[in-house]
């Protein structure tokens, strides 16, 4: 929706979800939310931006085509090899949402993970990492930009 708004609904950019548990994917995919959950996005853009349900699928909302055109859905696991995922995207991605993964890594697993970030980010791409994550091991990839915001070098 951001993307949309700040880009224009004819935009070309292209967006990439991963996730390691393909269910998730899977749900991601489908683009149907309870009208509730669709509700948290605002009134706009609950009317600009999803189609609301009738008959069997009332209470529910699905995201509009003009944004789930720009989203392509991949597994993906951190700790494997070759990420076949970006395949098409890399090494020129604008950006990288990695919130809340880091955590659970060891430092010298976090500081693998980190430099296949960099490697698949163009220089100038940010990375938006979660709170609770630190980037500061791999100062030699990553310049802070903001409080969880990261800039490859």
């Amino acid at each position: 929706m951001t993307l949309v708004e700040a880009l224009g609904a004819a935009t070309a950019a292209r967006l990439l979800a991963t996730d390691i548990d393909t269910r998730v994917l899977a749900t991601a995919a489908r683009a149907v939310y309870c009208v509730d959950s669709a509700r948290q996005c605002g009134a706009a853009r609950l009317k600009r931006f999803f189609l609301r349900g009738t008959g069997p699928n009332e209470g529910r909302a699905r995201v509009r085509p003009e944004l789930t055109r720009l989203v392509e859905f991949a597994p993906l696991n951190l700790l494997d090899d070759g990420w076949p995922a970006l395949r098409d995207f890399a090494p020129r991605l604008d950006a990288v949402f990695c919130r809340n993964v880091m955590i659970y890594f060891d430092k010298p697993t976090q500081r693998r993970v980190l430099e296949r970030i960099a490697a698949v980010l163009r220089p100038g791409g940010l990375l938006f990492a979660g709170h609770s994550e630190n980037v500061t091991d791999c100062r030699d990839l990553f310049a802070l930009r903001g409080k969880t915001v990261y800039e490859r070098l």
